[in-house]
């Protein structure tokens, strides 16, 4: 049987919804990120957002040359996901700061545990890339599945110490996280089944890398839109005219029962 160029398969329906619905969000993600000034609020995010955009026009210049099918295309493909899963690790470092340093007894504890996770799973790539040096693409491959679990592990770990000890993480941060976490995971699973087993042209493995960023790029594009311009405001002050009444009453009182606890001591 002759394979028609009009007939399509699911995993090229997928690409013709998904694609589109990317570079969309993408552009919605930059757009939202900037109006709500999200850099003064997430440094390595925001780089992420810009530098995502600018690559994916890039390589979709590239795509219509000769040049894309290239080994050393492949090579800056692989160094730019590379770059990308770091960013998305320092995004976790910078919300976790942000998120419990506003608790200095649980802060103090909680980046012990997130470094000493983080110290572990780096040797762990580092090992890795040292067991394919000669291979540079692999190295690449293989760092960047590390750094992937990576983002896995300290995302529960984050979640699960904010859980524990009742921190608030704002919704922004715990959206975020969430993304990252459901990105990581896939990508996780996936990686590993495709070093099991040789890739076939169009199987799901091969696209669902690509495909399943529209989730966390729809999860970032609602928490920036929804929250990103609350998160990073400051609280709401009393004005002082309120304070300085509030003050002596508060002091009065105060004061009572300090009296009242002293009187109780001498019984």
């Amino acid at each position: 049987m002759i394979l028609s160029r009009t007939m399509v398969t699911f995993s090229s329906l997928l690409d013709w919804i998904t694609t589109p619905a990317i570079f969309c969000l993408e552009l919605t993600l930059l757009f939202i990120s900037y109006k709500r000034k999200l850099y003064r609020l997430l440094v390595f995010f925001s780089a992420y957002v810009v530098l995502l955009n600018l690559y994916d026009a890039l390589n979709e210049w590239v795509s219509f040359l000769p040049l894309f099918n290239t080994v050393a295309w492949n090579y800056v493909h692989w160094s730019v996901q590379f770059v990308f899963a770091l960013l998305r690790l320092l995004t976790i470092a910078e919300i976790s700061r942000r998120s419990l340093r506003g608790y200095p007894v649980v802060w103090a504890f909680a980046w012990r545990i997130l470094s000493a996770a983080a110290v572990f799973l780096l040797l762990w790539a580092a090992y890795s890339a040292i067991q394919n040096v000669n291979h540079f693409r692999r190295i690449l491959a293989v760092t960047g599945e590390r750094f992937e679990f990576m983002q896995s592990v300290l995302v529960i770990l984050l979640l699960l110490l904010g859980a524990y000890y009742h921190v608030r993480i704002p919704p922004l941060f715990r959206w975020m996280l969430i993304g990252i976490g459901i990105y990581s995971a896939v990508q996780v699973t996936n990686d590993q089944f495709l070093l099991l087993r040789t890739p076939v042209a169009d199987s799901i493995f091969v696209h669902l890398r690509h495909d399943i960023y529209t989730v966390p790029l729809a999860i970032w594009t609602y928490a920036v839109w929804r929250w990103g311009a609350v998160s990073g405001t400051s609280p709401d002050r009393i004005p002082q005219s309120q304070y300085d009444d509030l003050s002596p009453q508060i002091y009065d009182r105060l004061k009572d029962l300090n009296d009242k606890l002293k009187r109780l001591g001498k019984r």
